[in-house]
């Protein structure tokens, strides 16, 4: 219980720093582009004091970078405190290229306020709180990858994946399921291989689970390939019954005796009692 009291008053403290840091970037900009706010009127005399003293008493906007210096310090220990969740999807290549794009608008377009145009000034605002944007997700982002150890945390997808067959066990019997899956940081493809289909399959899952389109229709095409006659019981008429229907069709050739299709509707015997050659 303590400890988890402990994480709270932690979060709050980077809470706060990541807050400061905001807060330093908008008087950033209220301080260097304070003609564009004067212009529309956006200016308080109380902040005006406040910030007089601010730079009176530790020289924080004396130049540009100082204050942004300073928020990016304090941006960055909020984000030492950041959990959260951790994704494939994020990698390092995308964090320099998001690193850098941000600390290119942040930090170089100081140039910019030599301009009294009020375009490079709205120019210099987005590009400043865009920069900014940036840098906190590559922080938070670098945070995550530093700080999860994947393999310690047992519902993270990379302790749940494990090496599976990528080799086609291919026989006159057999059955070859072609799957995919994510191992060490990539994505595999992959094979379920029944060698000997005659000990018997069980398929389990929910309604709508794909067990018929993931297994139970690759064993009727895949045994009608090999010549194979089949006893289809399709409960949900006539799914599976169109399937093999069409593919024996297809490859009726493949059988040294031209084989025969029959139907048998037991709610209307009558009706469906003719075979298809």
């Amino acid at each position: 219980m303590q400890g988890e009291d402990d994480l709270r008053g932690l979060a709050k403290i980077m809470a706060f720093m990541r807050a400061v840091s905001i807060i330093l970037v908008l008087m950033h900009l209220y301080w260097f582009c304070y003609g564009f706010f004067l212009e529309r009127g956006w200016n308080l005399s109380i902040i005006n004091r406040i910030l007089h003293n601010f730079n009176r008493t530790a020289g924080l906007f004396s130049l540009p970078i100082y204050s942004k210096l300073f928020a990016l310090i304090l941006l960055s220990l909020s984000c030492l405190g950041t959990k959260g969740v951790n994704s494939e999807k994020i990698t390092w290549l995308k964090i320099c290229l998001i690193l850098g794009l941000g600390v290119a608008l942040f930090f170089f377009n100081t140039h910019l306020l030599e301009f009294s145009a009020n375009l490079v000034t709205l120019l210099y605002i987005f590009s400043t709180a865009f920069g900014y944007i940036l840098l906190m997700l590559a922080g938070i982002w670098m945070s995550r990858l530093l700080k999860h150890n994947l393999m310690d945390d047992v519902f993270n997808s990379e302790n749940e994946s494990f090496q599976q067959e990528t080799k086609l066990l291919y026989n006159e019997y057999s059955v070859n399921l072609p799957t995919k899956f994510y191992y060490k940081g990539k994505w595999h493809q992959g094979w379920i291989n029944i060698v000997n289909p005659f000990r018997a399959t069980i398929v389990l899952g929910t309604p709508g689970s794909g067990k018929s389109f993931a297994v139970v229709n690759n064993y009727i095409r895949q045994h009608i390939e090999k010549g194979f006659s089949m006893y289809i019981y399709d409960f949900m008429f006539d799914d599976l019954s169109t399937i093999a229907y069409n593919h024996l069709l297809n490859h009726s050739k493949d059988y040294k005796i031209k084989p025969k299709f029959y139907i048998i509707n037991f709610d209307d015997p009558e009706k469906a009692t003719a075979a298809i050659h």
